[in-house]
């Protein structure tokens, strides 16, 4: 019987094949007394099991090609350091021996209790580390019990289903030509998903029950851009879901050509498409599709994928990669907005912290100025010949940046790099956009996070399905905010970049080049589009554009204005493709 699902997209492309069904129920441990004298038997029965837990990885990770580097190898790495964790080892065999209980009841116990303080947090990247809590302790369960973890036999075209996997499965099974990952959970800040990205095959998370409606070798369609999957589409589906391949790779084919235009419209206004990375497996995707610079280097991932944040080596050699990736000098890197319920499980949060509007950000930062000062170090370092911009988040004081300001000084002046340095501050708080005349006056450059700006303008949480109808970039309160800050920028003589998603749809392009935007930086996927876009507007209509949008009083009405005047101008100009975006009510 055909079953459609939607999910959380993960890893763009489109995949048909058959189903294969992975197990990987939850151990069952109960907890056993032992005597005395068995508890050195059942110390070395963990250690044993730790033991192969670890060389199963270490097989797997041997069966990478030599050079083959990435997030999927640093997540294995990682992996492997919890297992070599001996604090971890000597609490464990510490229970068993006070407690005298089975192997199986201490790890239990103790994973459980480390696990606890990840259950009260809201934030979805420590969320995740909580589930690579969870499959380390299933793997040493296994191997407590015997339980072999094999990778099943895969045919061709081979897709994947569970109800949730790990980093390591993902790794093992693309290494034996699985096609496409469909899961029960799952979020796009886990490592699984941040794996399957890295190896480039297509995913879909959070379907919920696709496990349960799921039989081996059932036929299934999975489409990584939208985030559906389909079981047992119709014959006639199945040819045009082959035909949607097809197409997809006609496409791809397309955004690379689009990747060598310019970022310039048709009567010559200069706007930097730039990419907005979070991993520096990333920095690949945004040289092939013709990032002009790296607009915003999220370094929050660096931060939280582990226990402890890292150092300022483990941060030099990450930056330097970013900072050198690109021939352009062009290079942002946004310092750490965490904090609230942000932290690495190796430090105390408070749980009185709204995550939202609490201890986030740049207030973060300056608490704990130590860690900012290493990060703002290694930083510096990483840009050798070149300037590096640093962009400050979460801003909504004057005093914040002057602060910011002094440190990043003083920091520059011992490490000699007087000139090695621009600051900007990300406009994401209504205070923000409202004074940007007067943070103007004592930045480099501005960028505009529309995300966040939006969210805060309107009073919605744009995950609450009861209220996300109202978010919408569209809003006349947001338009004449952005472009007060854009007006702000230019009388004080700085560039003005948007980094929210706004920048990479395409309806919302023109309204940005009509308010005078210098620069746009999106994930690196929708580079293509945007310079094919700017490629058929000018820079003189799309500022009346926004002249006639800005009359308007409602979101719907500018919504469907632009799409009338969009489509009178240029929609005999813009690829066939680009329409249903353009002119959708959404």
């Amino acid at each position: 019987m055909r079953v459609e699902r939607k999910g959380i997209p993960i890893s763009s492309g489109i995949a048909l094949g058959r189903v294969v069904l992975l197990d990987r129920s939850r151990m069952i441990v109960e907890r056993t007394q032992i005597d005395e004298s068995l508890i050195g038997t059942e110390k070395d029965r963990f250690l044993q099991s730790v033991r192969r837990s670890k060389d199963q990885l270490l097989s797997i990770k041997d069966k990478l090609e030599p050079l083959e580097g990435g997030e999927h190898l640093q997540i294995l790495n990682i992996n492997i350091m919890m297992l070599e964790d001996e604090l971890l080892s000597d609490e464990v065999l510490r229970f068993i021996e006070t407690e005298r209980v089975n192997a199986e009841w201490a790890v239990n116990h103790i994973l459980s209790k480390k696990s606890e303080a990840f259950r009260k947090i809201e934030d979805q990247y420590m969320k995740e580390r909580l589930a690579d809590i969870y499959y380390m302790g299933e793997r040493i369960l296994r191997n407590l019990h015997g339980v072999a973890e094999d990778i099943p036999d895969l045919g061709r075209d081979s897709i994947l289903v569970a109800h949730d996997i790990s980093a390591v499965d993902v790794v093992a099974f693309a290494k034996h030509n699985a096609i496409g990952i469909a899961t029960d959970t799952g979020a796009s800040t886990s490592h699984s998903a941040i794996v399957a990205k890295s190896l480039g095959i297509p995913t879909v998370m959070g379907l919920e029950d696709i496990t349960l409606r799921a039989c081996p070798g059932d036929t299934i369609y999975i489409d990584g851009f939208r985030g559906v999957a389909v079981l047992d589409p119709a014959p006639g589906e199945q040819e045009e879901f082959r035909q949607r391949k097809t197409s997809h790779m006609a496409l791809e084919k397309k955004l690379l050509e689009y990747a060598k235009l310019p970022g310039r419209t048709l009567d010559g206004c200069e706007i930097k498409v730039n990419a907005n990375i979070e991993i520096i497996e990333e920095l690949d995707h945004a040289v092939c599709y013709g990032a002009e610079g790296i607009g915003m280097y999220r370094t929050e991932f660096l931060f939280t994928k582990s226990d402890y944040f890292p150092d300022e080596e483990e941060q030099y050699d990450n930056y330097r990669k970013v900072v050198s990736a690109l021939r352009s000098p062009l290079v942002t890197i946004r310092t750490l907005d965490i904090g609230g319920d942000k932290f690495p499980s190796g430090m105390e949060s408070s749980q009185k912290l709204n995550p939202a509007l609490g201890l986030r950000g740049i207030r973060f930062s300056l608490r704990d100025e130590p860690t900012f000062r290493t990060q703002i170090r290694a930083i510096l370092r990483a840009a050798e010949d070149k300037t590096v911009r640093i962009l400050i988040p979460m801003v909504s004081d004057m005093a914040e940046i002057t602060e910011t300001k002094s440190i990043i000084t003083e920091t520059a002046a011992a490490l000699g790099r007087g000139g090695s340095w621009q600051i900007g501050v990300m406009i994401e708080t209504p205070a923000a956009a409202i004074t940007a005349s007067d943070i103007s006056g004592e930045v480099d450059f501005l960028s505009i996070g529309t995300n966040d700006l939006i969210q805060y303008t309107l009073a919605v949480d744009r995950v609450n399905e009861h209220v996300s109808y109202l978010y919408t970039p569209f809003h006349p309160a947001v338009l004449r905010l952005i472009k007060g800050v854009i007006d702000s920028a230019h009388s004080n003589g700085i560039p003005v970049s948007v980094c929210g998603e706004m920048a990479s749809q395409l309806p919302c392009v023109p309204l940005l080049v009509g308010m005078g935007v210098d620069e746009l930086s999106m994930n690196t996927h929708s580079i293509p589009r945007v310079k094919k876009l700017l490629s058929t507007i000018t820079g003189k209509e799309s500022k009346e554009i926004v002249g006639e949008c800005l009359r308007l009083k409602t979101g719907p009405e500018i919504r469907r204005r632009l799409s009338g005047l969009l489509i009178d101008k240029w929609g005999d100009s813009f690829p066939p493709e680009f329409l249903a975006e353009i002119v959708s009510d959404s």
